[in-house]
Parts: C-alpha cells; structure tokens; sequence
C-alpha cells in the first residue's frame, strides 16, 4: 500500500525525495519507491535511479564546474577521451561534488561503484583524481566494447549488460535522459575547452 501511494504522489508531482528507484515487479508491473535496492525483494528489477545532486549541492559556480579540469585534461591525454565528454560525465553524474554518494553505493565524481573502483584499482573514489581517473579508464574500456558515444554512455549508466540485452540504449527513462543530457552539455564543453587550447595557443606563439 505504501508504494501504490508513493507511485499516486510521484505521478501527481507531490513527492521530493532526492533519490527515486523504478522497479520492474516480478508480475511485470512497475514501482516507483524511495526504497533502496537492500529493502526490496530480489524479485524485483532496478530499471533506474533518479539522482538528486542539484539540491544537495546548491547552484553550480564557475569555481567547482572548473576545479578538475586539470585532471581531466590528464584523463584525456592517458585515455585517449575527449575532455569535454569526461566533464559532461562528471556534470551529469555528481555536479562536481566530489563526495556525492548515491542510495545504490556508486561514489565520487563519476559515481563509480564499490566493485567497478576495486576493478578499476581505485582506492579512495572520493580522491578526485584517482575518480575521474578510474572513471575515465571505464569510459576507454566501454569505448572497446561498443561502436557509438551514445552506447557507452549508455553503459556507463545502465550496465554493458543491459545494452546488449536491448541492442542499443536501454528502454530507461533515466538512461534516455542521461544520454540526452550529455549530448546537450557536450557542446558548451567542448566550446570551454576550445577556447582554452586557443587561448594557450596564442600565448605561447608570443
């Protein structure tokens, strides 16, 4: 009954949880709940999660979006990526809050999970450069795997697994809306980072 209220209330714009989890019951219908993947049954099925970060965190400045770009830019040299797309992943996953910590355990600017930082032999993901650089190398490694920006991204957030299964991105809602979203932040970045290299260009043809 709990949830069938909480599904009434999301569907009427009433709740303001910070996190939202989207189950596939073991009947086949879906559930909206605020509940944890460790407080529902195995039965169910993570479709996806609803983060929460621009109301933890406060409006983005200039000063936090910009403060890893260095490390970024390392990123992109060591992992062959393109700077503006680490930095879109990074807005889109933890609005450059570096001790961002999700209900499902995925932790740090690129909100890597426990098991994926162990794989990736990130030992502190709330240290922003071992994250972005752990994240970054996931990104290299799903961009092996698959064909098109889209499918990694994709993956980076639904699972390899998970687009296979579908044979492209995910039937998500929270997938689809998060590869949107970093195809819409991908141009100011790229416009950002642009500008940069000119500027350095310039100065150092002086």
């Amino acid at each position: 009954m709990k949830y069938l209220l909480l599904l009434a209330s999301l569907l009427c714009g009433m709740v303001t949880a910070d996190t939202i989890y989207q189950y596939r019951q073991p009947g086949g219908g879906v559930l909206f709940t605020d509940r944890a993947t460790d407080q529902v049954s195995r039965e169910h099925v993570l479709l996806s999660v609803r983060k929460g970060w621009e109301e933890k965190v406060g409006p983005l400045t200039p000063e936090r979006r910009d403060r890893y770009d260095s490390y970024i830019e390392t990123a992109s040299l060591r992992f062959g990526l393109e700077p503006a797309l680490i930095k879109a992943v990074i807005h889109a996953e933890s609005l450059f809050n570096h001790r961002a910590v999700s209900r499902v355990g995925a932790q740090g600017l690129m909100q890597l999970m426990p098991e994926t930082a162990a794989f990736l032999r990130v030992d502190d993901p709330f240290n922003p450069y071992q994250n972005v650089m752990g994240g970054s190398q996931f990104l290299q490694y799903l961009g092996g795997k698959f064909d098109s920006t889209d499918l990694v991204l994709a993956a980076y957030n639904a699972g390899e697994g998970n687009v296979r299964r579908h044979g492209g991105i995910p039937p998500f809602r929270e997938t689809q809306g998060y590869v949107k979203k970093i195809n819409e932040l991908l141009p100011t970045y790229r416009r950002q980072f642009a500008s940069r290299y000119a500027d350095e260009d310039a100065v150092a043809s002086r």
